[in-house]
């Protein structure tokens, strides 16, 4: 298998050869050669968010799944090409070390100017977890589907939904203290302003001999766990309120959409 941990992450964003060359290393130091491509185990149970900093911290949550695990409740074939399957799973198998989130560091100038993203108010119409299998190694994310209701920044049209991928897999939907994790806790009928990546033609996942083009599967991904989604919920307004200094005693999602709309424009 490839350095995948780099090679997800080229695919999303588009560094210079020195902060390319810089990731590699940083990736690398995390696993050996003997462990390429395996899960580091993290003890800590339930909802472990693993805070990563710099923008290397990128290719670890764009990367790093549940892998080797066994399905339970297969699905629907969602996807199937040159090797690689994508199929819907009812349930998603906790590892035996306990289930895991990774998050990275990024800060308020990084969210709106790194990537390409559109921003938008909608509402989670599905979300499905789903199993990506590359010939035999597998990874666990989540596929949102949201109806746009607002534009805010780019081509979209209110009424459309669009198809997001997730960094992780979706669970019940519940929000624990201040270990929290709100792309894993999104429900259909949740309300929210969304900032996700855009995928292009050029992206690529390469695992295992196999690639699958993003794009193929989907035209958006949420890419951080807490900080590109603003959700109106039953717990109340959830966004990762340090990040944002701004708005960090907003209560309605009426007061994110005033500061998005100065931000964006």
């Amino acid at each position: 298998m490839k350095n995948s941990k780099y090679d997800e992450v080229m695919n999303q964003i588009t560094p210079d050869d020195e902060t390319r060359k810089r990731m590699l290393e940083n990736i690398l130091s995390h696993n050996s050669e003997k462990e390429k491509g395996k899960v580091k185990e993290m003890r800590k149970k339930n909802r472990t968010i693993f805070m990563a900093t710099g923008v290397a911290a990128a290719a670890l949550i764009l990367t790093i799944g549940l892998s080797g695990l066994t399905e339970k409740g297969n699905g629907d074939v969602l996807y199937a090409k040159d090797g690689v399957t994508i199929t819907a799973v009812d349930e998603v198998p906790e590892p035996e070390s306990g289930s895991q989130a990774v998050t990275m560091i990024f800060n308020e100038e990084e969210v709106f100017s790194m990537f390409d993203t559109v921003a938008f108010m909608g509402t989670v119409k599905e979300t499905k977890n789903i199993s990506m299998d590359f010939a035999g190694i597998k990874h666990y994310r989540a596929l949102v589907t949201i109806e746009v209701e607002k534009v805010y920044d780019g081509d979209l049209t209110p009424g459309e939904t669009i198809s997001a991928m997730l960094p992780g897999p979706v669970d019940t939907g519940n929000v624990m203290g201040a270990d929290f994790n709100i792309t894993r806790a999104m429900k259909p009928g949740e309300r929210g302003i969304f900032m996700p990546i855009i995928y292009s033609i050029e992206e690529v996942w390469e695992e295992n001999g196999k690639e699958l083009k993003m794009k193929d599967f989907a035209g958006y991904a949420i890419i951080d766990t807490v900080r590109f989604a603003f959700m109106e919920t039953e717990e109340g307004l959830l966004f990762e309120r340090g990040t944002f200094p701004a708005i960090r005693d907003a209560k309605t999602l009426e007061e994110v959409e005033a500061y998005i709309m100065e931000k964006v424009k």
